[in-house]
C-alpha cells in the first residue's frame, strides 16, 4: 500500500464558504447544541424536537445536566427546532438547513414563561466548521447548477473548482476511471468515490466507476482534502461524497432538455488542417454548412419526480417517499482524424503490388493502407533481386463518425417505521454504448465500447435509546466494459509501424497512424463489489464517538496482455519489404499452463473508531485510529503460476518467489483540533471577527490500496512470455494471426 503522512496542517475559513462543517457521516448530519435561560444559565429539564419540514419526521431528546444535547445520523434536509422546558416559553427555530456532513450547531435561549407562550425565530445555523479539523468544501444542488460541470455535466466535475484540486496535465486524466484529479498534489489514483454511503471505487484501475450526469438527481456533493476522520480512509488524496434526492410529503419533479451542435462550435486546428479532405471548415467552400465546424448533434433530456408514495389503502405521507430520474443522452459527431504524411498513392501501390505484393507483409499493407489522398512530392525507394524501384507518396486524412448513446436512472424508497428506525434504498444504473474514438488514419480502427455501470444500496438507522445511534448499509455495484476496433479483421496482423512512411504509434491514440489494431486491444473486464457497513455512534455530554467496521468483497475478471498479437516497427520501407524489423520485433503470450484471463477475489477488513471531544465551547479535540486490511492480490495469480510451473516440468525457475504477504500494519492514526477563538471588541476582534475565524490543525496517516491493473502484465511478474528477437542479424518471419 502506498502510505501518505498528513502534517499540521492549518486553515483558517472565515465565513461559511469553501470550508464547511463535516461530521464524518457519509450520508447524514447532526444537530448539536446547548439551552440556556438568558442569563446563560444552563436548563437541565429541556425537551428538545428536530423536525424535518420536509418529511415530517421528528426527534425527540433530552437535555443533559448541563443543558446539551445532540442528534446524530440525521437526514440532510430544512429543519425546525423546538425547545420546551418547565417555567420558560416555548422556542421554535425554523429554517434550520442540515448540510451532509455537517455538524450544525443550534443553541437555544429560553425567556422565562410570561404573557408569551411561544416565542419564534427563524434562522440557519451557522456553516462554518467549529466542530473538527476536517477541510472540506460542499456543493448543494444550488451551487450544482450554477456552477460550470463542462458539456459533458458529470457531476464529479465540480471537485476541480475546489482549492487544491486540479487534473495536472491532459495527459493524466486517463489514469483513473470517469473523471480523475489530484487533490493537494496526491495522486490521481489516490481518492476516494462514494455515493449514498457505498464504494464506487473502481478495483481496477481506481476512480468512480459509477457515470453521474444528472445533477438533478444529486442533493450535495462534499469533498473533504485534508484531516480525514477515522472513519475515512481506503485513500490517501481526498473523498468525494455524493448523496442523491429523497422524496418528501410534498410531489416534486424536474425537466430538462440541453442540446449542442456544430452551430454552437468553432473549427480546431486539427479540422482546420484537414477542411481541404473533410470539406468541414473551409472559408472558401460554396455552402455556410462546410465553412463552419463538422456536424454535431448532442442531446441530454430527461427528468427527476418525487413525494409520497400513495396507493390504494396506503397512503404513504409522513412515512413512505419515493424519488427516480431517467435520463437520455445522444451524441452524433462527424470529426477529423491526424494526417499521415507517407501513404503509398495509387501509383506507389501497383508498384508494391508488382515487385512485391506476394509477401504477406505488403499484401497487409496494401490491405489495411488506403491509397494517398493528395499527392506531397514525397517518395520511398526499396530494391528487390537487384532493381530498385521508387513509391510516390502522399497525405492521408480519416475521419470519424462518433456515435455515444446512454441511458441513465434510478430510484430510491425511504421508509420511516417508527421514530426509532428509519430505512432507504437505491439502485442506480447507466448503459452505454461508444463508438468512433481513437484512431481515424487509417480508417477502420476505431473503437467500439459498450458499458454497464450499476450500483444498490439498502441502509437502515436505527435509534437504540437517548444516547446510542446504528447505521447498518448492504451495498453492491458492477461495471462492466468492452473495447475493440470497429473492423475485427484489424486483428488479423500485429501492429505495424514503418517510420519513413509515417506509420507510429503502437498504443491506442487519436494520434497513432500505424495499421493492425493497437497492442492494447482488445480488452476487456468485469467488477463487482460487495459491501457490508455498520458503524455506532455514542453521546456522551461533551464527547461524541463513534466506531465502526467496513467489509467488502471485490472481484474482477479481467482480459488485457499487451502486444498479445505481436507488434513490428521498421526504420524504412526497405526493412519493411525484407521483414527485418530493426525497432522492434515483440511478441507477448501467456506461458504454457498460463490463461489469457485472470481472475482476482479479495476481501478488504476496515474498522475504525474515533471521537470528538469538545474540551470547551470554543476548542474542540478529535482523536481516532483506523485500521485497514485489504485482500493480497498476489493471491489470485498463485494458483496460476502452479498451473505454469507444472506445465514446464516443474521447472522452479518459473516459479513465482518469494510471494508478497499480506500487508497488515496499516495503522492510521488521526489527532487534530478545531478552535474558535471567540472575541468582542478590541482589534483582536477586527481580525477574527467576533466568531467567524476558525484555527484547524493535525496529524492523518493514510494509506491507499493496490490496484489490479497491471498484475500479470507481460513480463511484470513472469506469467506471460515475451518474445524480443535480435532482427539486426536475424529476422522475425511476419505471421498473421
Amino acid at each position: 500500500m502506498i502510505r501518505t503522512v498528513r502534517f499540521f496542517a492549518l486553515s483558517l475559513a472565515l465565513m461559511a464558504g469553501a470550508f464547511s462543517q463535516a461530521n464524518a457521516q457519509a450520508t447524514s448530519g447532526s444537530i448539536s447544541g446547548v439551552v440556556t435561560d438568558e442569563r446563560q444559565g444552563a436548563i437541565a429539564n429541556a425537551t428538545v424536537t428536530a423536525r424535518n419540514v420536509g418529511t415530517n419526521e421528528s426527534r425527540v431528546t433530552t437535555v443533559d445536566g448541563e443543558g446539551r444535547y445532540r442528534f446524530s445520523n440525521l437526514q440532510v434536509g430544512n429543519y425546525e427546532i423546538i425547545v420546551q422546558a418547565n417555567g420558560f416559553a416555548k422556542l421554535v427555530r425554523s429554517g434550520v438547513e442540515l448540510l451532509l456532513n455537517q455538524a450544525a450547531v443550534v443553541n437555544a435561549v429560553l425567556k422565562l414563561k410570561t404573557v408569551e407562550e411561544v416565542v419564534t425565530v427563524a434562522e440557519n445555523a451557522s456553516l462554518l466548521n467549529t466542530a473538527n479539523s476536517e477541510v472540506s468544501t460542499r456543493f448543494d444542488s444550488k451551487r450544482l447548477s450554477e456552477l460550470p460541470l463542462a458539456t459533458n455535466r458529470n457531476v464529479f466535475n465540480i471537485a476541480l473548482s475546489a482549492a487544491g484540486v486540479s487534473q495536472l496535465g491532459s495527459g493524466q486524466t486517463g489514469f483513473a476511471a470517469g473523471m480523475s484529479y489530484s487533490s493537494n498534489g496526491g495522486r490521481v489514483r489516490s481518492n476516494n468515490f462514494m455515493l449514498d454511503g457505498q464504494d464506487i471505487n473502481d478495483p481496477s484501475v481506481a476512480g468512480g466507476q459509477q457515470p453521474l450526469n444528472n445533477p438533478d438527481l444529486v442533493q450535495e456533493v462534499r469533498l473533504v482534502t485534508n484531516q480525514f476522520a477515522a472513519e475515512y480512509g481506503r485513500n490517501s488524496g481526498s473523498v468525494l461524497s455524493v448523496i442523491t434526492k429523497s422524496g418528501t410529503n410534498q410531489y416534486h419533479g424536474s425537466a430538462f432538455l440541453f442540446n449542442n451542435n456544430n452551430h454552437f462550435n468553432a473549427c480546431s486546428n486539427q479540422d482546420k488542417a484537414a477542411s481541404k479532405t473533410t470539406g468541414f471548415c473551409n472559408p472558401n467552400a460554396t455552402t455556410d454548412a462546410r465553412k463552419g465546424a463538422p456536424f454535431r448533434l448532442e442531446n441530454q433530456f430527461g427528468g427527476t419526480f418525487g413525494g409520497p408514495v400513495r396507493l390504494p389503502y396506503f397512503d404513504g405521507k409522513d412515512k413512505t417517499w419515493f424519488f427516480g430520474s431517467l435520463q437520455r443522452w445522444t451524441d452524433r459527431q462527424l470529426g477529423s482524424g491526424f494526417t499521415l504524411s507517407g501513404a503509398p498513392t495509387d501509383a506507389g501501390r501497383q508498384i508494391l503490388q508488382q515487385v512485391a505484393g506476394g509477401r504477406p507483409q505488403v499484401a497487409a499493407l496494401l490491405r489495411f493502407l488506403p491509397a494517398a489522398q493528395t499527392a506531397n512530392g514525397k517518395s520511398a525507394r526499396f530494391t528487390v533481386g537487384g532493381v530498385t524501384s521508387t513509391v510516390p507518396l502522399g497525405d492521408l486524412t480519416g475521419s470519424t463518425a462518433f456515435r455515444f448513446d446512454d441511458w441513465q436512472g434510478s430510484g430510491r424508497i425511504d421508509h420511516q417505521f417508527n421514530p426509532n428506525h428509519r430505512m432507504s434504498g437505491r439502485y442506480l444504473f447507466d448503459d452505454s454504448l461508444t463508438s468512433g474514438t481513437g484512431q481515424a488514419t487509417p480508417p477502420g480502427l476505431t473503437t467500439v465500447a459498450p458499458a454497464r455501470s450499476q450500483s444498490a444500496t439498502i441502509n437502515l438507522t436505527s435509534l437504540l435509546g437517548s444516547r446510542w445511534v446504528n447505521d447498518a448499509r448492504l451495498a453492491w455495484s458492477r461495471f462492466g466494459s468492452r473495447t475493440t476496433a470497429s473492423d475485427p479483421s484489424s486483428q488479423q496482423i500485429p501492429s505495424i509501424e514503418i517510420e519513413e512512411l509515417a506509420l507510429r504509434g503502437f498504443n491506442a491514440a487519436a494520434d497513432r497512424t500505424a495499421i493492425g489494431l493497437a497492442v492494447n486491444q482488445p480488452q476487456f473486464r468485469f467488477n463487482n463489489t460487495y459491501q457490508i457497513v455498520d458503524t455506532v455512534g455514542y453521546n456522551a455530554g461533551d464527547h461524541a464517538v463513534k466506531f465502526g467496521t467496513d467489509f467488502r468483497r471485490t472481484q474482477v475478471k479481467s482480459f488485457f496482455v499487451p502486444t498479445i498479437r505481436g507488434r513490428l516497427a521498421y526504420p524504412t520501407l526497405q526493412n519493411f519489404i525484407d521483414d527485418v524489423a530493426l525497432t522492434a520485433a515483440t511478441v507477448n503470450r501467456p506461458l504454457p499452463g498460463g490463461q489469457q484471463i485472470q481472475y482476482y477475489d479479495n476481501y478488504d477488513y476496515y474498522f475504525f473508531g474515533q471521537d470528538e471531544w469538545k474540551i470547551t465551547p470554543s476548542f474542540t479535540l478529535s482523536y481516532g485510529l483506523r485500521y485497514e486490511l485489504p485482500g493480497n492480490t498476489f493471491n489470485d495469480l498463485i494458483p496460476v503460476n502452479n498451473q505454469i510451473v507444472a506445465a514446464a516440468g516443474g521447472d522452479a525457475r518459473f516459479g513465482f518467489t518469494p510471494v508478497p504477504k499480506t500487508d497488515k500494519n496499516n495503522f492510521q492514526p488521526r489527532l487534530g483540533f478545531s478552535w474558535n477563538p471567540r472575541t468582542s471588541g478590541g482589534p483582536f476582534n477586527l481580525l477574527t471577527g467576533g466568531e467567524k475565524l476558525v484555527v484547524r490543525g493535525g496529524y492523518a496517516l493514510n494509506n491507499t490500496p493496490p490496484i489490479s491493473n497491471g498484475f500479470g502484465f507481460p513480463g511484470s511478474l513472469g506469467y506471460n512470455g515475451s518474445i524480443s528477437r535480435d532482427t539486426a542479424n536475424t529476422p522475425l518471419p511476419f505471421a498473421p494471426t
